[in-house]
């Protein structure tokens, strides 16, 4: 079951603007080859406040894994993380990747693969500064 906008309490066009903000914020520190963290992504909302920590914030991040897997590309959402922890994804980034079809044992190599598969899609090609 895909998420929609009352599923969250938004009207239609919050919640499209909102996951493409967040998919665009996602995307930009792809392009520069970095993880970013979901205090960041959530800083660069600007339809909606939306709380790094909410519900609504792992809503939206599903919302974006969603369409990035139904587009055939890489789980995007793979390079957000806790920004003072262990900068790995919250335990949801794997819920919501079996969810929508994704099989793997060992989450910690899946997840790498996917940081490498977004870079190698999204990142800037020239890597010098």
């Amino acid at each position: 079951m895909r998420r929609t906008a009352s599923q969250v309490g938004l009207r239609e066009d919050q919640w499209t603007t909102a996951k493409h903000e967040v998919r665009d914020a996602i995307v930009g520190a792809a392009h520069d080859r970095r993880l970013t963290s979901y205090g960041e992504v959530a800083a660069q909302v600007r339809v909606i406040q939306v709380d790094p920590a909410s519900p609504l914030m792992q809503e939206l991040l599903g919302g974006v894994f969603e369409d990035e897997y139904d587009a055939g590309g890489p789980a995007l959402t793979a390079i957000v993380t806790y920004q003072y922890s262990d900068q790995e994804p919250a335990q949801s980034f794997y819920s919501e990747a079996r969810t929508l079809g994704y099989r793997f044992s060992e989450p910690h190599a899946f997840w790498t693969e996917q940081v490498q598969r977004v870079f190698s899609e999204h990142g800037r090609h020239d890597r010098r500064r």
